[in-house]
């Protein structure tokens, strides 16, 4: 959205099933309307395809993201590499816990015992399957706004609607092409070879069912505590018990959060991005931010430091 300035740090946008950067053009315009947020960030977003298994697209953008930080800041000295802050939204807020949280074996374990895996049909390319399973929290990032997030799934992705549309996903290889580094190069492997990895894995439809056992496993994994996170979660009505309500498509009880230093229930569809209510709690989260961050830096140089940066 804008070219990288090393004095501002960055906010990394990460959009829902079956959409695209564009669903953050709202709030990207309001947010850089803000002088103060202005002064202090920077906007990135990512585009990944929806249909890929969540753990091939988590992989992609960690690679995607890894470097484009190491071109622009080879040396991390800037304060772009500093305090980096994920927003997400749904399946967006999904890769982004997966960005801040730890996989030891609790998903080697879950790909071992879900029977739609077959892992000794993968033969010789079953360890390229490390990088989707095995993983520590993103190095840089600090703060997370999750939004209308299901972290424990939704009951919609297993009803017919969602049925049908797992049965229209396909995994071409021109895909692949997306995962960049994702997967580590090996004189064995070949396209078709990684495409059978993927199409083992059941696709991000499946992985947004709330009886799924990727969602379970997932839901479980421990969150840095170096990370603060927040959470942004919509209710069709006003009245009502909290407890049952839900978007339209994530219920609560999905997007709600142990630990969260904040959560914000504001009346909306899923579509809780948009809503001003939403923007207005963003914008208070980020200056909260840049005030707890001034605070943890204080005394510290890096790079560009200094006044607002002028447009």
């Amino acid at each position: 959205m804008q070219p990288f300035d090393p004095r501002r740090r960055i906010i990394v946008m990460l959009h829902g099933l079956a959409s695209s950067p564009k669903a953050w053009v709202n709030v990207a315009n309001e947010l850089l309307a803000d002088e103060e947020l202005r002064c202090e960030f920077q906007v990135w977003q990512v585009y990944y395809p929806t249909n890929l298994p969540v753990p091939a697209s988590h992989a992609a953008i960690r690679q995607v993201l890894a470097a484009a930080l190491h071109h622009f800041d080879p040396d991390e000295e800037t304060l772009a590499s500093d305090g980096l802050v994920l927003i997400g939204h749904s399946m967006g807020g999904m890769l982004a816990r997966l960005m801040v949280s730890t996989a030891d074996q609790q998903l080697w374990k879950w790909a071992v015992s879900d029977p739609r895996i077959d892992l000794d049909h993968l033969g010789s390319t079953r360890s390229q399957l490390d990088p989707l399973l095995h993983f520590q929290p993103f190095p840089g990032a600090e703060r997370v706004i999750f939004i209308a997030t299901p972290h424990r799934g939704t009951v919609v992705a297993g009803q017919g609607l969602g049925r049908w549309v797992a049965g229209l996903i396909r995994l071409p290889l021109t895909l692949l092409t997306t995962l960049g580094d994702a997967f580590p190069a090996r004189a064995d492997t070949t396209a078709m070879a990684q495409a059978t990895i993927l199409e083992n894995i059941p696709n991000s439809i499946d992985q947004l069912d709330e009886n799924d056992p990727f969602v379970k496993a997932t839901s479980e994994l421990p969150i840095s505590g170096q990370v603060s996170y927040h959470s942004i979660i919509a209710t069709q009505h006003a009245s009502g018990p909290l407890a049952d309500s839900d978007d339209g498509l994530v219920p609560y009880r999905s997007a709600h959060l142990d630990g969260a230093m904040s959560e914000k229930i504001i009346v909306s569809g899923h579509s809780a991005q948009e809503a001003a209510a939403s923007i207005v709690e963003i914008r208070r989260i980020l200056r909260q931010d840049i005030s707890k961050h001034r605070l943890t830096t204080a005394g510290s140089s890096p790079a560009g430091r200094g006044n607002c940066p002028a447009d």
